[in-house]
């Protein structure tokens, strides 16, 4: 029937029978059209037709079953084509409609349906939603702490609270014990659970820790530990060996080494003879285990290499030191006694955890809904009983589906947890001669752990069954890919060869894991086209320049160092540097080469080779959050069409955060901050000036009141917006009072006309989309069991801080110009013709290991031992070992990732990523790279931090990869394995300088546009040339125009008083400058990220004058010169104690200088002053031909800039106005000169705003240097 050609594995896969089948598809492999060829081959099978009700087919979402069942009716028409004639098939075509295709959730739904007299409950029930689900059991959850507060003695909860509470609240608490019954649902039997993982931490005295599953966990990573320290020192010993003058060491890292050795044997030894006291004699050993002190060195001794093998030996001193202190850190006897003291905590936990389900059991029994867990849970009771020996048998219930199902197809069985796997097993014939389940997936792209997944079910499936044909539970592999081109699946199977493993990764990446290409690209007979070529890596460097300098005045060799004037260039973070990077590479992409050739992709539904476009391009990202709108930023700055499908940000949308704030105050007006969200929207447009008069109407108060006060006054403009504010206000709270939700919304969207209005705006769709979205949301609000506004707004408020967000409305088609920016997880089933990996120096995420009780399927609880009277906590052994487990988990799954981000290219992959230090990065790398191994050590592996640490150590190991070698080489000789393979690389390491350079270079040239004209007239004949001339004169005219007052659009709208004294300096030396115009400037970095340490001298100044403006100097006035230092001292200890300063910021700087100034002739000449003014800011308009005076025009003499600054200090006298600059510049003896023609101009100004100020003369300038306490006169 099928035109597709089946590889032979495929074939078996398609036609195999009468046994459990695993068919384990890499990507790319076509499990899916083997899935759905199954199904066409057993309901059209001549012999022995099944009818396709009979088939149970489950995936993993709604949208994969849709996909299913439209693919199998696509398949039946097709096949009807053929046989029209067919009755069997006319029959499937209408089974098709009852067919169960289906998710396990709507399984189990049809299941319950149909047996609710089973459970006594009511069969109308309906699934609730998540955040309703979520307030249910806050609410269940805030009755229990209450009762439990009420209860005597409960002596328990006081110390689960003591330990695990905050300081502040219960509320962590709290979140505890939900997390622990969300985290139990995924479990069989939660209470059961719950029992036995806290049952397991009473362990009888006297047993050797080693013998239980945490001292398991514990010792078996200490032997990775303990190997991977072995190798270091074995490098180090390498280095010895060929370096001389270091032959002297080398008998202590033999010692060294043999030692370590005779630690790891203790442990196997020990395990091998069941010995009792395994824990005690590694413990003892550990601790008494000591290093040797290095001999002196030869003198002819490299120093850099002696450096390096010193460096390899301390680093394995602070990894044994680490085993010391976490891991092994007490005897089997204290840890046995800390488990059983951890009893009584856990074991109330527990019991919160139980009263929490009872209680939100009876609320959703009564309003008749249930949740998606109890979907799993409720399905499993009706399928399963016990037998009188406590095994798991399948109920009459389950025995019915036994016999309506022939076979049970289940896809993406990686994904599955402990309950489906139940679930299928019970209605499956598992236990019969021939079982009849057959499970597709990878379990490479099991990468949904997070959400209770068990990659561990597949791998046991794997690990067991057989490849015979006669085996009643058979596995096939298929590893053909036909997704992408040679070269990707030949980086896949580079990388993976030598990164994944059972250590890291649950699974070793073998010749029969390995991808085997099959897709067919046939060759491109266009010419100028070019299409697939080498992997690519990009690296930028995003480290700080070293070459920085400060600014030095060379005429007169004095340091500047106010604050006004200390300017930093700003600098690119890691993420824009990056996205600057894949944005240059993608012009690169999209333009022709030096030869003319454009990049081109096969195009599948046209069957030929066109040009790349933008929307064959994707960039994936571990994470969107964070990074996906500095790409997003850099991409549409660089021109190139972009959409992040980033599922966040609907409620940071200003449409949305305007109607929500409506809302708000429609339930409640008496809040200021939506209110006046509200009245600055465009649906009431008040000014700034309108809410300085609702203010002004009620100076203390709520803003409502004002509003009310107002409209209350009489006339006016500001006044009749009140009363329609107040009026529309009035008629909406009424209507909250009967309307639902959602046609509440829809009512305010009709009333003020906003839905119409965003539709205006640019983006207008989106915004409609959205508020569309609002909407719907609202309608599913007024399903669930809570009504109301004030709900609906809780409602929203949880949603937002229990899932974060919603996730913008989705306007984007799939043949939109756009390059895509989506998650890896996202990208999950897609392929796309050109990926960019992007972040691939990105941190793994590992803050799950950092909560204060961390949990485990197969480990339990594992809690910090806390001593809350002495307020002193740590982590138990237990929790030390699911540290190991969770933290090996999370790096094998995110190395699963890192594979299903790399299998999404089908013609070019480009893997990008940055690094903070170049060389530092790449030593690291190369020192993980120098094994002789195929594999890399699993130690270094489950030591990598980022994607680079596992791909860069892989590829120096290629052997075409030379020139790459020698970026990291500097030290030592590359002595490691160097791998033979077919995959083509193509590195590329950036500085920061590549993306700082000028945008000229990506601007078009002015050559463009000749050969525009050239081919304009480039046609034979008069006529054409005629035509071509006229075009010519209209090109010319119309790009050749000019603004007539060009010069007026580079006058600034404001300059500063600093800004203006920089302007005359240079001005002073170089004329004909013009005025600077406002660039776009970098993000800067902040200052704790820089690494600086302690205050700048701009710093220093600034919190001089911050002391000087806050000082009360009428306390100063009344007290005698030598009360000074103590008054402003005890002013300043005040500053720090209200949080106007810091203690650090007060000890940076020269308090004395303050009191030396109040005691100068100047500083009493200010205090006996009748007024005084500190830190006064002003704006004066100011001609513009005072700051331009060469080549102006006639139109620009009426010009004027805005000038602004702050006048540090002015006091008035009888005789007119004193004006004081204080400045913190060092000033050389005899270098005063100096300052005065430095500060003239902006004394000058300041000056002339005084007196716009204050209406008199100002009859004294003076600058007061606070460094050398002297004052001159300006």
């Amino acid at each position: 029937m099928s035109e597709t050609r089946w590889t032979n594995e495929q074939w078996d896969a398609i036609t195999a029978r009468d046994c459990n089948l695993l068919v384990a598809a890499a990507a790319g492999a076509g499990k899916t059209a083997v899935l759905v060829e199954r199904i066409i081959k057993k309901i059209t099978d001549e012999k022995n037709p099944v009818d396709i009700d009979r088939l149970l087919v489950v995936t993993f979402t709604n949208a994969a079953a849709a996909e299913m069942r439209e693919r199998i009716a696509s398949a039946i028409s097709k096949y009807l084509e053929d046989n029209p004639g067919s009755a069997g098939i006319q029959r499937q075509m209408a089974l098709l409609g009852k067919a169960s295709i289906t998710t396990i959730h709507s399984f189990c739904t049809e299941v319950i349906r149909s047996n609710f007299h089973l459970l006594n409950i009511d069969p109308d029930f309906r699934i609730a939603d998540e955040t309703e689900s979520y307030l249910m059991k806050l609410e269940a959850l805030n009755d229990i702490f209450e009762e439990q507060y009420e209860k005597e003695n409960n002596q328990d909860f006081y110390e689960l609270l003591e330990s695990y509470g905050s300081n502040r609240d219960d509320q962590q608490l709290m979140d505890i014990v939900l997390n622990l019954h969300a985290f139990i649902q995924s479990s069989p039997w939660p209470e059961k659970w719950l029992e036995d993982m806290t049952e397991v931490l009473k362990i009888p005295e006297g047993t050797d820790f080693a013998s239980t599953v945490w001292g398991r966990i514990l010792l078996s990573s200490v032997k990775i530990e303990l190997k991977g320290m072995r190798d270091m020192l074995t490098r180090a010993m390498d280095i010895i060996k060929t370096e001389p003058g270091l032959e002297k060491y080398l008998p202590v890292y033999q010692e060294d080494v043999s030692n370590i050795n005779n630690l790891n044997m203790l442990i196997e030894n020990g395990e091998k003879l069941h010995s009792e006291k395994v824990w005690d004699d590694f413990y003892f050993s550990l601790n008494t285990f000591t290093f040797s002190t290095l001999p002196r060195t030869g003198k002819g001794a490299d120093e850099t290499k002696k450096d390096t093998v010193r460096g390899i030996r301390d680093n394995v001193k602070k990894r044994l030191e680490k085993l010391r202190g976490q891991m092994v850190n007490a005897d089997s006897a204290e840890l046995v006694n800390e488990m059983n003291a951890l009893y009584a905590r856990m074991k109330c936990l527990a019991d919160l955890v139980i009263e929490l389900s009872i209680r939100y059991n009876e609320k959703k029994n009564r309003k008749s809904i249930m949740d998606f867990n109890d979907l799993e849970h409720y399905c499993l009771e009706i399928l399963t009983i016990k037998d009188q020996n406590g095994r798991l048998m399948p109920s009459d219930t389950a025995l019915k589906y036994r016999e309506r199902f022939d076979e049970i197809m289940v896809d993406e069985y990686q994904d599955s947890n402990l309950v489906q796997e139940i679930i299928i097993n019970m209605i499956s014939r598992v236990d019969s001669p021939k079982p009849n389940i057959f499970m597709v997936g990878d379990v490479k792209q099991s990468i949904y752990r997070f959400r209770q997944a068990r990659p561990e079910l597949f791998m046991q499936k794997y690990n067991t069954y057989s490849t015979k044909k006669d085996s009643p539970f058979r596995k096939i592999l298929l590893y053909k890919n036909f997704r992408s081109r040679k070269n990707v699946v030949d980086t896949v199977n580079f990388i993976f060869r030598q990164i994944m493993s059972v250590n890291a990764g649950e699974l070793d990446y073998t010749e029969n894991e390995a991808l085997n290409p099959g897709a067919d690209f046939p060759e491109c007979e266009q010419k100028g086209l070019i299409f697939g070529g080498s992997t690519e890596l990009h690296i930028i460097n995003t480290g700080d320049s070293d070459n920085q300098s400060n600014n030095i005045d060379n005429n007169n060799n004095i340091e500047e160092n106010d604050s006004e004037a200390a300017e930093q260039e700003e600098m690119l973070d890691s993420i824009q540097c990056e996205a600057r990077m894949v944005s240059k590479r993608i012009r690169m992409l999209m333009e022709p080469d030096k030869d003319g050739n454009c990049f081109a992709v096969f195009d599948k539904n046209q069957k030929k080779y066109r040009k790349l476009e933008y929307r064959d391009i994707v960039i994936l990202l571990r994470t969107t959050k964070n990074w996906s709108d500095v790409f997003v930023d850099e991409l549409t700055m660089a021109g190139i069409p972009v959409f992040a499908d980033t599922g966040s940000g609907f409620f940071k949308t200003v449409e949305i955060q305007v109607i929500l704030s409506l809302l708000q105050i429609i339930d409640n007006p008496y809040q200021d901050i939506p209110l006046l969200s509200v009245l600055r929207s465009p649906i009431f447009s008040f000014t700034t000036d309108d809410l300085v008069d609702i203010r002004l109407a009620r100076r203390k108060g709520l803003l409502f009141d004002g509003l009310i006060k107002l409209s209350e006054a009489g006339s006016g403009e500001v006044c009749n917006k009140a009363k329609r504010f107040l009026e529309s206000l009035a008629e909406w709270r009424e209507a909250s009072l009967y309307l639902p939700a959602d046609q509440l919304i829809w009512k305010l969207y009709s009333d003020t006309g906003y839905y119409s209005m965003v539709g205006a705006m640019p983006g207008g769709e989106q915004r409609q989309a959205n508020l569309r979205i609002l909407f719907e949301r609202a309608k599913q609000f007024e399903e669930t069991s809570y009504k109301g506004l004030f709900n609906f707004i809780n409602f929203i408020d949880k949603l937002k801080s229990s899932k974060g967000d919603m996730g913008s409305a989705k306007i984007l088609g799939e043949n939109d110009d756009v390059v895509r920016i989506m998650s890896i997880h996202k990208s999950k089933g897609l392929e796309f013709p050109v990926v960019f990996l992007s972040g691939c120096g990105k941190m793994f995420n590992m803050q799950d290991m950092n909560k204060s009780i961390l949990l485990h399927q197969d480990v339990g609880f594992g809690p910090d031992v806390v001593d809350h009277k002495k307020r002193l906590s740590w982590s138990s052994a237990a929790k030390e070992a699911i540290k190991v487990k969770i933290r090996n988990e999370t790096l094998s799954e995110e190395m699963r990732i890192l594979y299903v981000a790399l299998t999404r290219a089908r013609e070019k992959l480009i893997i990008t990523g940055s690094t903070a230090d170049k060389d530092k990065a790449l030593n690291k790398w190369f020192s993980v790279a120098n094994t002789n191994e195929e594999k890399l050590s699993d130690y270094e592996m489950l030591n990598g931090r980022n994607y680079l640490d596992w791909m860069v150590p892989a590829i120096l190991r290629h052997s075409r990869c030379e020139d790459f070698r020698k970026q990291g080489a500097s030290e030592s000789q590359f002595k490691g394995l160097l791998i033979e393979d077919p995959s083509l690389w193509d590195i590329k390491l950036w500085s920061k300088n590549d993306i700082l350079m000028s945008k000229e270079s990506d601007e078009p040239k002015d050559n463009v546009i000749v050969d525009l004209v050239e081919d304009l007239t480039a046609e034979d004949g008069e006529d054409s040339i005629t035509l071509g001339n006229k075009n010519f004169k209209e090109i010319d005219k119309r790009l050749g125009w000019e603004y007539e007052y060009i010069d007026a659009a580079y006058i600034p709208a404001k300059i500063s008083v600093t800004e203006l004294k920089r302007r005359f300096s240079v001005q002073s030396s170089e004329e004909g400058t013009s005025m600077p115009y406002f660039t776009a400037k970098l993000i800067k970095k902040p200052m704790f990220l820089e690494g600086k340490k302690g205050l700048s001298a701009a710093e220093k100044g600034t919190i001089i004058h911050f002391i000087m403006q806050h000082l009360d100097l009428d306390e100063i006035k009344m007290n005698i010169k030598a009360n000074y230092k103590n008054i402003i001292d005890n002013q300043i200890k005040q500053m720090v104690a209200k949080d106007l300063l810091t203690e650090k910021q007060v000890e940076s700087v020269d308090t004395g200088m303050i009191e030396r100034f109040f005691g100068s002739e100047l500083g009493e000449r200010m205090l006996t002053a009748k007024n005084i003014s500190r830190e006064i800011p002003f704006n004066i308009a100011i001609p513009f031909k005072e700051l331009y005076t060469k080549g102006n025009k006639k139109y620009m003499e009426e010009e004027t800039v805005l000038l602004q600054g702050v006048i540090d200090c002015f006091f008035e006298e009888d005789d007119g106005v004193v004006l004081i600059d204080y400045k913190t510049d060092y000033v050389p003896e005899g270098k005063e000169f100096v300052i005065k023609d430095r500060y003239q101009l902006q004394l000058d100004y300041y000056s002339r705003a005084v007196e716009q100020i204050t209406g008199k003369k100002v009859k004294a300038k003076y600058i007061y240097l606070l460094q050398s306490e002297k004052f001159f006169k300006i």
